[in-house]
């Protein structure tokens, strides 16, 4: 999973960025999982804090912020809902 924050002026493009994704990192590097924050939090000696986004996972109804997954079957990222996490949890959508 990646966590971003987007610019003030910048929308979020599934279709784009697998393009660049795709292109530019090898498939073991690409992320299943684009979760977009509106900040990032930073510890007290300025590092990320992953522990909570860890913890968290990748459950909509746990999460309130917009969540993406990798689907190349449609080559694109589309926004994450309950049904298509259930098929993950369940091996129906192949990662």
């Amino acid at each position: 999973m990646a966590c971003i924050r987007l610019k003030e002026t910048c929308e979020f493009n599934g279709e784009s960025t697998y393009k660049h994704v795709n292109t530019h990192l090898p498939n073991y590097a690409r992320p299943r999982f684009i979760r977009i924050k509106s900040a990032i939090e930073l510890t007290a000696t300025f590092k990320y804090r992953k522990v909570q986004l860890v913890e968290e996972g990748f459950n909509p109804a746990v999460i309130k912020d917009r969540l993406y997954v990798l689907d190349d079957k449609e080559k694109l990222y589309v926004q994450i809902t309950q049904d298509i996490y259930n098929s993950v949890k369940t091996h129906d959508f192949k990662l």
